[in-house]
């Protein structure tokens, strides 16, 4: 759903890995040698007896387990959020840049179900500032999403449509944001999208949700997050002093709501707000426009800071939709066991399990993009349909991941 995420696409995007691969059964630090040094296991499948191949897959498991263990430690000590494996998926593909040095200091080989395995433990020694440059780079990422705005505004009775270039509200809302560097989607990109379907440029709030044509075109532009508001001016009557003499001043108040809401995943309403701005001059066209531009700066506070405060929390519990086809039904039950158990997916709701495919509402620390990375990263490690299946992505788009298994 976006290009950039986070490009989490947030990184690219981001941040492949497994919950038990960061565990300490996965990577530990050993009493008494320097914080960047690790020793991590690392397992791969054996195919037709090529252990060269196995055990080169089983060193970059273990490299990718280290990364993953000091990568995890410094998200959740720098941004606060509780699970800070679970955020760093984009750093898992750039191991070999971060490990300065390795060892072997045991290998050993093992069966899961009738697939041979190889396991190796492995003592990993990591450029410690060239990683904290790299997490420090993540967290700006993944923490400061790309946001498309659409505001319609009313200013003494007469409509600026969402996308139009003399919308008021809508401009000043954005650069707003720019100046406090948020990302923010260019609005001409979402204007050319627009005119491919002008009734959309007709806000409606209450229908904004889950598979709205609006949310779809602020997912073309590549945003993560929507923020959409309508304000309209209400002349106010003028100031009279005492004694009875009214002021030269006149002014205007503007007022309205707004909703921030989130892109990918279940596309949650995750921040809201009803504000009222007020301008003053000598002339009632500039006190509305005043007044116009004083509830776009509370609106793009208010917004920013909401966006900023939930972010992680989004990006730690968004949801995934799986679809695949291809296991009977005994082995997706295992499938699922080993998905919980062998990476960073947290919860399983299961839609439908049958032997025409299945659908699974999947509880994940990232975007679909991520989770079909680390799918594609883990699929020949310790699960257990290896012996007979090969799984392969055949989709990743808005929230949804589709696979399919077909036999070795």
């Amino acid at each position: 759903m976006t290009n950039r995420y986070f490009s989490l696409t947030f990184l690219g995007f981001f941040l492949l890995f497994t919950a038990n691969c960061g565990s300490s059964l996965k990577a530990e630090k050993v009493p008494g040698v320097p914080e960047n040094v690790v020793t991590a296991m690392g397992e791969a499948p054996i195919y037709q007896g090529d252990l060269a191949l196995a055990r080169n897959k089983a060193l970059k498991d273990a490299k990718l387990n280290a990364i993953r263990k000091l990568v995890g430690e410094q998200i959740t000590e720098k941004s606060g959020v509780s699970d800070g494996q679970s955020l760093g998926s984009k750093l898992y593909g750039k191991t070999d840049s971060f490990v300065k040095k390795y060892d072997i200091l045991s290998e050993e080989k093992w069966k899961l179900d009738t697939q041979d395995m190889i396991r190796l433990n492995v003592r990993c020694e990591v450029e410690a500032t060239k990683l904290s440059t790299a997490v420090d780079a993540l967290l700006d990422d993944v923490g400061n999403p790309r946001i498309a705005v659409l505001i319609q505004s009313t200013i003494n009775g007469k409509s600026y449509p969402i996308g139009s270039a003399t919308n008021i509200a809508e401009a000043e809302m954005i650069e707003r944001l720019r100046a406090k560097g948020n990302k923010v989607v260019d609005s001409s990109q979402l204007t050319a999208l627009l005119k491919k379907n002008p009734a959309l440029a007709k806000l409606d709030m209450n229908s904004v949700e889950e598979g709205s044509p609006l949310l779809s075109l602020a997912q073309e532009s590549g945003a993560e997050v929507l923020i959409i508001g309508k304000v309209v001016t209400t002349d106010q009557k003028p100031v009279v002093l005492p004694g009875g003499k009214k002021t030269d001043f006149l002014s205007s108040a503007a007022t309205g709501p707004y909703r921030i809401i989130q892109l990918w995943g279940d596309g949650k309403i995750f921040g809201s707000g009803s504000l009222e701005g007020r301008g003053a001059d000598i002339t009632q066209e500039v006190s509305r426009e005043q007044a116009t531009k004083d509830w776009a700066k509370l609106a793009s506070d208010k917004a920013g800071k909401q966006i900023k405060d939930e972010w992680f929390k989004l990006t730690e519990q968004n949801t995934v939709i799986f679809r695949f086809k291809g296991l009977a039904l005994e082995d997706a039950i295992n499938f699922k066991n080993d998905l919980i158990e062998y990476t960073s997916v947290k919860q399983v709701n299961d839609r439908k399990t049958d032997i025409n495919g299945s659908e699974w509402e999947l509880t994940y620390p990232g975007k679909e993009s991520m989770f079909a990375e680390e799918l594609m990263y883990k699929k020949d490690s310790s699960f257990r349909f290896l012996g007979s299946k090969v799984l392969n992505i055949t989709g990743s788009k808005r929230g949804v991941v589709e696979a399919e298994f077909k036999g070795r």
